[in-house]
């Protein structure tokens, strides 16, 4: 009785351990095989932009100052009206200038008689002294500048618009009293708006004239234009070391001065390149390796580490420089559990099965 428990015992024992060995086995198997997506390379184009900020600014957006002393009589236009050049604004008080007209006036005529007189008695009939004739001509021509000058100040009493604008703003009311260089209004052009912004000048050998910039605006992301840069400034700002770059905007009542604007530059193109994620680049001491499908002796597919050179980057994206090319089966997801040589599964990309799913 005794033997025969002994060889059932060692019998369940046998069994037990031939049971955790293949557990063991299928285990080890399982740890080995990794399932992983790939990806089969191609040539592609490659693309790096400069995202920047800039501001919607007017060619044409001043301060009009008075040019004489004067209360302010009255406005012909209103705040946030469109008004042609040459058009009048306001109109500041002129009485006293015409006044001083009416006199300079009278003293100019009587010093041009008496101008005139002298001249012909010292010079028909040899009467008086040239240094009289002299002191009569410039008198008369220090009067008549004089008048002239009188005459512009009153034509500036009248202030007009330089240019096609938009009233901004009315700073000074009527009945206030203006003086030479304070500002009565602000007048924005509604022609030729542009957007201005700094480029890094790290990218002064990149960026030029007529480059093509994509802009945005916050309140219409959706759409985006395409323009090209229309000015690149030929120096850099010593304190943000930046470049000034516009781009013309077309005509639209949609855009205001001093709006943010959004702006992508390409700062370098490559028509053919080997591009992959930066994520399916790993470190091996200080190579850079990625991990493409090949098969051992046996047939079986297996990772196999390739280093590479980096190139470009933009965003998540890297330019394989070398180590890869056409045709290559770039390992994806999966990749970062992967050793050298070890054996894979390639399984159908989550991407592909969605796309089946929606057929």
């Amino acid at each position: 009785m005794t033997s025969r428990l002994l060889i059932t015992g060692i019998l369940a024992i046998m069994l037990f351990v031939g049971c955790s060995e293949e557990e063991q086995s299928t285990q080890e198997e399982l740890v080995k095989t990794v399932n992983v997506e790939t990806k089969i390379l191609e040539a592609q184009p490659f693309e790096r932009n400069l995202k920047l900020v800039g501001t919607v600014e007017a060619p044409n957006d001043v301060r009009i100052s008075a040019e004489v002393s004067g209360r302010i009589e009255n406005y012909f236009v209103e705040q946030g009206d469109d008004i042609k050049k040459g058009d009048p604004i306001l109109k500041i008080d002129d009485e006293q200038l015409v006044h001083e007209r009416q006199r300079l006036e009278a003293v100019t005529a009587q010093a041009r008689e008496n101008y005139e007189r002298l001249k012909r008695l010292f010079e028909q009939d040899s009467i008086g002294s040239e240094i009289d004739y002299l002191n009569a001509k410039y008198n008369y021509e220090q009067n008549k500048a004089s008048l002239e000058a009188v005459k512009v100040n009153i034509n500036k009493s009248t202030v007009k618009a330089p240019f096609d604008a938009t009233v901004e703003n009315i700073v000074m009311e009527e009945g206030e009293m203006a003086s030479p260089g304070a500002v009565l209004v602000r007048l924005i052009g509604n022609k030729n708006l542009k957007v201005s912004t700094g480029v890094p000048a790290m990218y002064a050998d990149v960026v030029n004239k007529g480059d093509i910039a994509r802009i945005w605006f916050d309140f219409q992301p959706e759409d985006t234009l395409q323009l090209p840069i229309s000015f690149v400034a030929k120096s850099i700002s010593p304190q943000a070391r930046t470049f000034e770059v516009e781009v013309k905007l077309p005509e639209s009542s949609d855009y205001k001065v001093d709006m943010i604007a959004n702006l992508m530059v390409r700062t370098m193109t490559l028509d053919r390149s080997i591009v992959i994620g930066e994520e399916f680049v790993y470190k091996n001491n200080s190579n850079d390796v990625v991990y493409v499908v090949t098969e051992d002796d046996s047939g079986n597919k297996i990772a196999k580490m390739k280093p590479v050179k980096l190139g470009p980057s933009y965003k998540n994206e890297v330019v394989i420089a070398e180590g890869l090319q056409a045709g290559d089966e770039l390992i994806t997801v999966g990749s970062s559990f992967l050793q050298d040589d070890m054996r894979i599964t390639v399984v159908e990309s989550r991407e592909n099965r969605i796309a089946q799913q929606n057929l």
